[in-house]
């Protein structure tokens, strides 16, 4: 009996140890951050050439190669902090060699859900430019942002630093997951890069890289950004003229009302009759604001009140809820190129000229391209051409 009992006990303790084994190679396993992808249209080297010939006349000589692209669903958090799974497109070159550097670009502002890039098609926005990157010898990473694609079912939190540097990083983190899950070689250089929001997304992406540290940016050249909203709002207040853009920025003031509990303000606070009333029977705000809800002159669409109190500073509530979404004042480890058109009268360079002055002071290795006689449109593209020229060593 006691050499029966002794053989059981002896089961027991190798039976548990085998648990504790297991238990701890489960522990030791890396969290995933995927939670599904799947491959999407392959386009050809010659229709990439084709509207890559359409886009520059520089880019007629170039070796474009077939792109497959593929959609992945990735968890990040939502503002609040709590779980949510998002999505993002990836583009990769048929001959992939390994010597290819890695792009994350981060889009512009969308006034519809449906043109989230991984709804889009080749022809429309930043989705057509990073085939086109990725044809000519990179891999391409682009987030829908929360709030599109696969959670179109959520508020965007336009403008919101924080919230936007994080689902960026999860689905960089995502990428490169999926790279190792499939064994495709870069040659580990990073790229980040992005106009309007995408210049703000960029900056605030970068900067979360280097506090994480898990990742290295090899240069960042975010473009048209409004990378110090304080002052930009500051500048908004003082015009007394139509602003073509003042309905982006009505959500931008919306979104950070809703998210900061020390604001959540009525919306007559902010704005002037009929504008509030017009305002509050929207279900939501969730792009930029019709203008024909809203006056496009600052001084008849906010009240005198909270104009004078941004300029001269006691509305501190406020005024902090804007530097918290500042991102012009920091010291980056790894090289940043700013580009901004100069007569862009939609984002002020004035954005892109305090970030250079900000970032150089503080030891940064900063570069200020502004393209000449540019407005907020005309600059897209020579941009995007300029900044091709660093990544691929031109």
């Amino acid at each position: 009996m006691k050499k029966t009992y002794f053989v059981l006990l002896v089961l027991i303790t190798l039976i548990s140890c085998q648990k504790d084994s297991s238990q701890d190679e489960l522990t030791t396993e890396k969290p995933t951050l995927i939670v599904s992808d799947e491959q999407k249209t392959t386009y050809t080297g010659g229709l990439l050439q084709f509207f890559g010939s359409i886009i520059s006349d520089t880019w007629e000589d170039k070796n474009f190669q077939g792109v497959r692209t593929i959609k992945i669903i990735y968890k990040t958090v939502d503002q609040d902090n709590e779980p949510i799974e998002a999505s993002g497109m990836l583009m990769i070159p048929e001959s992939i060699e390994g010597n290819e550097p890695l792009i994350s670009i981060q889009h512009g502002t969308l006034s519809e859900k449906s043109q989230a890039p991984t709804n889009s098609v080749l022809g429309t926005n930043e989705f057509t430019l990073g085939c086109l990157f990725s044809s000519i010898g990179s891999v391409v990473a682009i987030s829908d942002y929360v709030g599109y694609g696969h959670s179109a079912d959520q508020k965007h939190p336009y403008q919101h630093k924080e919230n936007t540097a994080q689902y960026t990083y999860d689905f960089l983190l995502a990428v490169f997951e999926y790279l190792e899950r499939e064994n495709i070689p870069t040659n580990e250089e990073l790229f980040l890069m992005g106009y309007s929001q995408g210049g703000q997304a960029t900056m605030a992406l970068h900067e979360k890289i280097e506090e994480e540290s898990q990742l290295t940016v090899t240069h960042s050249m975010p473009a048209a950004g409004a990378y110090n909203i304080t002052q930009f709002t500051q500048e908004i207040l003082s015009k007394d003229e139509d602003l073509e853009f003042i309905g982006s920025y009505v959500w931008v003031i919306e979104v950070y009302n809703q998210m900061y509990t020390s604001l959540q303000r009525p919306l007559d606070f902010y704005f002037n009759e009929p504008y509030a009333s017009q305002l509050s029977q929207l279900e939501e705000i969730d792009k930029p604001v019709n203008l024909s809800l809203i006056s496009p002159n600052p001084q008849k669409l906010f009240k005198k009140d909270l104009i004078d109190n941004i300029l001269n500073g006691t509305d501190k509530v406020l005024l902090d809820v804007m530097a918290q979404n500042d991102v012009f004042d920091w010291k980056p480890s790894a090289p940043i190129t700013l580009f901004h058109g100069t007569t862009d009268d939609y984002v002020y360079p004035s954005n892109s000229e305090s970030a250079f002055a900000h970032i150089q002071t503080q030891g940064g290795d900063i570069r200020y391209v502004p393209l000449e006689g540019m407005n907020h449109q005309q600059a897209i593209m020579p941009y995007f051409l300029e900044a091709s020229k660093i990544i691929f060593k031109e």
